[in-house]
Formats: structure tokens, sequence, C-alpha cells
């Protein structure tokens, strides 16, 4: 049923025009010392990009992972004119992209409990080496 509603959401949410958020001075292109970044692709008003800025995101950037991996914030409506060579289409909001040098190595599409998004990165991350 929750994943039903994520779904419903994410498509009123991509079908409306919607401002450019939040998205961080560097570019997904100019990449870390690692060569990965993670790109969250979000939407103004989604509900779940914000419950995410406000209960992983702290975490994320006061771990070691965040050091090696920068987060970069990118509006859905503005990812085609973007650098990010996709795997397929993004179907929702917000979707986690681990981005090596432009080019999509792994996502995690929606939001997820804190103990899932950090495995599933992690794996994203082990699976890029």
């Amino acid at each position: 049923m929750l994943r039903a509603l994520r779904t419903l959401c994410s498509v009123a949410l991509l079908s409306a025009p919607l401002a450019v958020s939040g998205v961080s001075a560097k570019s997904p292109a100019e990449g870390s010392d690692s060569g990965l970044e993670l790109v969250v692709v979000e939407a103004e008003g989604c509900i779940y990009c914000q419950q995410f800025r406000r209960e992983l995101l702290p975490a994320y950037e006061a771990s070691e992972q965040a050091a090696k991996m920068p987060v970069h914030f990118i509006d859905i409506n503005t990812l085609d004119a973007g650098p990010i060579d996709l795997t397929s289409e993004i179907t929702m909001v917000p979707t986690f992209l681990v981005v090596r040098s432009g080019h999509e190595i792994g996502r995690i599409p929606g939001y997820v409990a804190a103990d899932t998004f950090f495995q599933s990165l992690g794996y994203l991350v082990g699976s890029a080496r």
C-alpha cells in the first residue's frame, strides 16, 4: 500500500512543472577523490525528499563515506540537461544514484529506512570497485 502511494505521488510530481531545488555548487561531473558521488534526484514539494534531508542526510554527511563520496542534489526536471549517463529512466523521487565520472554505477529508488539506505549504499559502493 505504501509503495503504491509512493508511486502515485511520484507520478503526480513528475507530471507537474517544478522549480529547481537546492543544487550543490559543485557539479556531479566534477567528481571527488574516489571518483564516486552520491546524486540525489528530487523534486520540489516531495515529502520523501524532505524526509531524506531531515532524517538521513545529517547522518550521511557526518559519515566517513561522505568524505569519499560527496552528495549532490538535482531536480528531476533538470536531469535531462545534466551530465549524468543513466542506465534507465528515473520513475520516482527521491532516487539515489552512485555516479562515477558522470556514469551511473547503481541506484536506490525511493525513500527507504536508514539501515536499508546505508546497507544498499555500501553494497553499491563495494560493487563499484
